[in-house]
């Protein structure tokens, strides 16, 4: 494998919805007070709302949000009660500029909650295989249970007045669900024909390798969305501006994201803002962290939609979090008290060197797609779900400007002309029109990666008599490669056998393998370049999401399979891109050497960039987060930690490329006040900047004026 790494280094960065507020940006919303599991008693008069609402806008904050009594069937009793006191609260917070976002659960079944269920036992969600399992969450597709559900935020509406709703577990329950009657006879008016045979043997286990299945999921998931247009339509005829929030932890790559929903970019039609509810650590999972919140972004720019992450924030880790989620682009949700201290949440929440979420766009040299017609091929988990999180992993912490490719922008006019390169990991389902648009932007001058088997499906699954690897200038073989002519680690990552047809240049072979190994190749194709790796190795540069002991049994931090494979997807894609990526942030390697020449990749420092605009100058806003504090070793505790804030070792000097020219470069830090200027030197089209040593300490903010 480290020899194979070796031959790799040698070889070798929308417009806004009418529904969608602008406070919804850039927001800074924290808990009012309590857990899901707390009441909502803890401010019941109208001068404890005040005084806290009062503390709550001193500190800076824009919104809270309220939780409490979250699994609302379980508290029907005291719902008058409840609602008075959120009244309160929404007039006292409306005093000070504040909204306020209703945090409930109305869906799920337990404890309190089953004498209404024993009442509407066809409420229940159905499994579909069976016909009898009925459990824990009522179906939406019932329409009493809609009903319900709509006089119940309705009158909350109108007597509370609150701005927006984060309403969680619009989902089935699993993906054998449901069977009931009404979601037959809503696919039976939709479709003009019967319900699929989900009760059939066989149909849960052929799954998404079933045309049929993969239309029943999309149909579950465009019930997710009817169920939020019927609710938006009821709070919107009382309050025109208030505002649906909707989150998830899982990557919109998991094929998991159908088993109880819908895929983010399916989920996003219908709501506001688009979370990321996270329980891990965001300096010890930053990796991991990282690639999911690239998905979110990406998106976000797509849809028009803002973005927000929530993680467990202790004083400690505020700074650090907030930090991480102006690099990411996204807001975050709060969960430390007003009157904090350590760091005051005014300090970092009104910094006047922001970036402004809402008009600023990833400044990308690579984009990586992600295809969600693969995705829904196979619930295989290394077919594309690790192959695309590895390369995203890989590539964002090199680090280059790299963002991801939602695969509904392929077709748009010029949406891939603002890359150099574009990575398909394993996406192996392409329609037609999607190959013509790649294929045209690489005879323009565009370069294409292919890896393992990418673009050999149809958009539906079916093998293509035209498939899009045939570009790359190679010819899949049946024969297998023999593993005995392999590396010991290669049975982790499989290598396609392939014909190099004539034009076609082999660039890498498999060490300690017979000639007929090919790895790497290359392709000409009008004034770009098409490339094929033939293996899927994604999946051992992953590094996984780690979890605080107190979430997960053990908490041992799990490293990719391999790590040093990270660096080998570096140089691949830097050898596909013809030369040094045009963002890229370094290390000098000796005392006065020249910083065009000296660039090393320093492990652990998060670069994003995006364009933007500051004081009504376009700029390009480059954030660098310093994660090289992290050392962990495999089976190392993830601990909680509440004592002690990330370690952050100080930065040596940095050495920054920018394509273009640059007028005036400056790097501000919350740590101190005002800004620092640059040093910044323009030769044949791209300009160096010097970041001197030790400019801050966990995070900075390059504002390169244009």
């Amino acid at each position: 494998m480290r020899r194979w790494i070796a031959a790799m280094i040698v070889l070798c960065a929308a417009a806004i919805p009418a529904h969608a507020a602008d406070w919804t940006y850039n927001m800074a919303f924290t808990q009012w007070a309590g857990s899901n599991d707390a009441d909502r008693h803890y401010t019941n008069t109208p001068e404890e709302c005040e005084a806290r609402a009062e503390a709550i806008a001193a500190a800076g904050y824009t919104a809270v949000i309220l939780s409490g009594y979250h699994f609302r069937l379980n508290w029907l009793e005291r719902d008058e009660d409840v609602r008075e006191i959120v009244r309160m609260i929404v007039e006292a917070c409306h005093r000070h500029d504040l909204k306020v976002i209703e945090h409930v659960d109305l869906t799920v079944v337990y404890y309190d909650a089953y004498p209404l269920a024993w009442e509407h036992p066809d409420w229940f969600q159905l499994h579909a295989a069976d016909m009898m399992t009925r459990h824990r969450i009522f179906c939406l597709n019932n329409p009493e249970f809609q009903r319900f559900y709509l006089d119940y935020v309705e009158l909350w509406q109108r007597e509370t007045g609150v701005d927006a709703w984060q309403i969680d577990e619009v989902s089935w329950l699993g993906r054998g669900f449901c069977g009931c009657r009404w979601c037959r006879a809503k696919w039976q008016a939709e479709k003009s024909r019967d319900y699929p045979a989900v009760e059939a043997p066989g149909f849960f286990e052929v799954a998404l390798a079933d045309p049929a299945y993969r239309e029943w999921m999309q149909w579950r998931g465009k019930c997710i969305n009817d169920f939020y247009d019927v609710v938006r339509a009821g709070l919107v005829a009382i309050s025109p501006d208030v505002q649906i929030f909707d989150y998830t932890t899982s990557p919109q790559s998991s094929p998991y994201a159908w088993t109880r929903g819908a895929p983010y970019e399916v989920q996003v039609q219908s709501v506001d803002t688009i979370g990321t509810e996270l329980n891990p650590v965001p300096f010890q999972s930053y990796p991991y962290i990282a690639g999911l919140l690239a998905q979110r972004r990406a998106l976000g720019e797509v849809a028009g939609r803002p973005n927000w992450a929530k993680f467990d924030i202790t004083v400690p880790s505020a700074y650090f979090c907030w930090a991480f989620g102006r690099t990411v682009g996204h807001s975050i949700w709060w969960s430390l008290r007003a009157d904090n201290e350590d760091p005051r949440p005014q300090d970092l929440l009104e910094w006047p060197w922001q970036m402004d979420d809402q008009s600023a766009r990833l400044d990308a040299d690579i984009g990586v797609l992600l295809s969600g017609s693969t995705r829904d091929l196979q619930y295989d988990f290394d077919y594309f779900d690790t192959e695309f999180q590895g390369w995203m992993q890989a590539l964002l912490l090199r680090p280059y400007a790299t963002r991801a490719i939602i695969e509904s922008e392929l077709t748009g006019p010029g949406a891939l002309d603002r890359y150099r390169l574009i990575v398909l990991p394993n996406a192996t389902a392409i329609s037609p029109e999607q190959k013509a648009a790649l294929m045209a932007w690489v005879r323009a001058g565009g370069r294409l990666l292919l890896t393992y088997e990418a673009g050999t499906l149809n958009h539906d699954g079916s093998p293509s008599e035209d498939p899009l690897i045939a570009e790359a200038g190679v010819t899949l073989l049946d024969e297998p490669i023999d593993p005995a002519t392999l590396p010991e680690e290669w049975p982790e990552a499989p290598i396609r056998n392939v014909r190099v047809n004539e034009g076609t240049r082999i660039t890498a072979r498999v060490p300690e393998t017979n000639e007929g190994t090919v790895l790497l190749t290359a392709r000409s194709v009008g004034e770009g370049e098409v490339w094929y790796f033939a293996a899927r190795a994604g999946k051992l540069a992953l590094e996984p999401s780690q979890l605080p002991g107190h979430y997960a049994r053990g908490g041992g931090y799990k490293p990719a399979l391999a790590p040093e494979v990270a660096g080998s997807l570096q140089s691949i894609a830097s050898g596909a891109l013809g030369g040094s990526a045009h963002f890229q942030v370094g290390t000098v390697a000796t005392a006065g050497a020249s910083p065009r020449t000296s660039e090393l990749s320093l492990p652990g420092l998060l670069a994003w960039v995006y364009r933007a605009e500051h004081d009504g100058r376009p700029a390009r806003a480059i954030h660098l987060l310093n994660c090289t504090g992290r050392d962990l070793k495999a089976g190392d505790i993830i601990a909680f930690d509440r004592d002690n804030p990330p370690p952050t070792p100080p930065l040596p000097e940095l050495t920054m490329r920018l394509p273009g020219g640059v007028s005036e470069a400056v790097l501000a830090t919350p740590e101190r006040e005002g800004s620092q200027p640059l040093a910044a030197a323009t030769e044949g089209g791209m300009t160096m900047l010097t970041i001197p040593a030790e400019s801050f300490s966990t995070y900075g903010v390059i504002w390169a004026y244009e």
